[in-house]
């Protein structure tokens, strides 16, 4: 092993994460880290880097899906259907001990599969089932980890953000990954789901149901209505992960696809005004903007790092460790769950992929399996402090008597059923390699 690459290793990862608990916007740190290293350990011909890793990620077709989902996500949440199917579900699954946080749950898993965004769902289902359990008294700690862990179900059932980015990354389809984490993602669901009815049933007073004489004012009439309220997302869903699973488009046309089903169903409701599309714009503009500019200068970073050996550093120590391939397996894994607690998936990813893909491939694990474990394993970073976002999100629109230290240990059960579906894809891989064998086109 180089001195100097192991050297230069050891200063940019200290740097990085002296940079992270600095508060510096990480794009900024990466960017200059990357800069201060190529100037002292190659040349100045580093800053042409950072112009072409731009321009890399701008000519990349498939990251074009990026602002066309993000803008999808922004008019499903403005549209006003969660607000229609809040009502639905609450008649038919109040009465039902948990009802309440099994119907959050149930829009969390539709919102994901149409809108792919954490934050908007976080923040949906904190405005409208929060302040709803904690009036029918809801433990708090379950409440609110019932919201952020449902939340984070739309960074990995597509159409998923994440897996635009990692895709390219690690040249695999993005459309295989979709169906790769597809059915992960459902079983997340379904734990969820299976948690909140059984610590109901042992704890009746941590989730208890609405009265029955409250829900008698609704007839059948009301609850049909509130099922046909389902059909406009499942109209969203079918649109993008149809249009991939015929071979009709692949996902960069089939999120345009879906932009163009949200933006109907937001004009069935009547939401589809210029104020709604202003505001749409503006926040997809802010959020692909943030990613790209994590994406452009992550890219630098690793360009750099690579460039000075450090890629080398970290293939060559994983291979001079005395284990078998499923404990080595274990420790990617396990950097994968630190570096989620301290800094954006985004440039997690771009530091992740160009150094564990090929260690993986040589240890003989499938790519598409390989990549979908480790989207899998970057959920319990969203909820993991101290960075975990979707606790933060859910902080900002929760009533002031939730305290972050209750969302906080709310979250933990949520992590553990985590690493439980982790390690039945791990058990049982073709949950993971079944659905991406049977795409068409």
């Amino acid at each position: 092993m180089d001195a100097q690459s192991l050297l230069v290793f050891v200063l940019m990862i200290v740097g990085l994460l002296i940079g992270i608990f600095s508060g510096y916007y990480l794009f900024i740190v990466l960017g200059g880290l990357g800069l201060i290293f190529g100037f002292l350990f190659w040349s100045e011909s580093v800053i042409n880097l950072i112009t072409s890793s731009a321009f890399t990620a701008l000519q990349n077709y498939t990251m074009l899906a990026v602002p066309l989902f993000i803008f999808m996500g922004n008019i499903m949440e403005k549209s006003g259907v969660a607000n229609k199917i809040f009502h639905s579900l609450s008649i038919l699954l109040g009465g039902l001990k948990g009802g309440l946080a099994v119907a959050s749950l149930l829009i969390s898993l539709l919102f994901a599969a149409s809108t792919g965004i954490v934050g908007a769902t976080v923040v949906t289902m904190g405005l409208l089932f929060l302040p709803a359990m904690l009036e029918r008294k809801y433990d708090v700690k379950l409440a609110t980890g019932v919201i952020t862990s449902g939340g984070t179900l739309g960074i990995l059932i597509p159409p998923s953000i994440m897996l635009i980015v990692y895709g390219p990354l690690a040249q695999i389809s993005v459309g295989q990954l979709f169906y790769a984490v597809l059915i992960p993602g459902i079983l997340l669901g379904i734990a969820y789901i299976l948690y909140v009815l059984i610590v109901a049933h042992v704890k009746p007073d941590s989730a208890p149901a609405i009265p029955k004489e409250e829900l008698a004012k609704y007839t059948l009439k009301d609850k049909i209505i509130g099922i046909l309220h389902i059909l406009p997302v499942a109209l969203i869903v079918l649109s993008v992960l149809g249009s991939i699973w015929f071979g009709i488009a692949p996902p960069t046309e089939a999120a345009a696809i879906g932009s163009l089903a949200a933006m109907i169903v937001a004009l069935c409701y009547r939401k589809l005004t210029f104020t709604v599309l202003k505001e749409t714009l503006y926040n997809t503009l802010q959020t692909t903007s943030m990613i790209y500019a994590i994406l452009f200068l992550g890219t630098f970073f690793v360009s750099v790092f690579m460039r000075l050996g450090g890629g080398n550093v970290v293939e060559q120590a994983f291979e001079a460790l005395p284990f078998g391939k499923w404990t080595i397996l274990m420790i990617m894994l396990l950097v994968v769950f630190i570096l989620g607690l301290l800094m954006d998936w985004v440039a997690s990813i771009l530091i992740i992929v160009p150094i564990f893909t090929p260690i993986a491939q040589g240890l003989g694990f499938d790519p598409i399996w390989f990549a979908a474990m480790v989207c899998i394993m970057y959920q319990t970073s969203f909820i993991t402090p101290p960075f975990a976002p979707a606790l933060f999100y859910l902080k900002g629109v929760a009533p002031k008597t939730v305290k972050t230290r209750d969302i906080m240990m709310g979250a933990w059960p949520f992590v553990f059923l985590q690493v439980i579906v982790l390690i039945l894809c791990a058990i049982f891989p073709e949950l993971i390699l079944w659905l991406p064998s049977k795409i068409i086109g």
